[in-house]
């Protein structure tokens, strides 16, 4: 007889390096996610609100005139 709780299967434990291999999936999500997030970000605002060419979001000539903009001495 049972008090009315069915038991859980036990579960096999996984191998090492399944363990290893999730493990690093779950610490590389969020990294991931943040700097698709940024690029998303980036694009959003320099080709949407500010005109730019999609092909130039990622180039260092655009940022660096960026920051020399924002720095400017007046």
């Amino acid at each position: 007889m049972t008090n009315g709780k069915q038991s859980k299967p036990k579960r096999k434990p996984l191998p090492k390096g399944a363990r290893i291999a999730l493990r690093l999936v779950r610490l590389s999500i969020f990294p991931v996610l943040l700097i698709i997030g940024a690029y998303i970000g980036l694009r959003i605002g320099y080709v949407e609100f500010g005109g730019g060419n999609p092909a130039d979001v990622l180039k260092w000539e655009t940022w660096k005139h960026m920051i020399d903009l924002v720095f400017a001495e007046r």
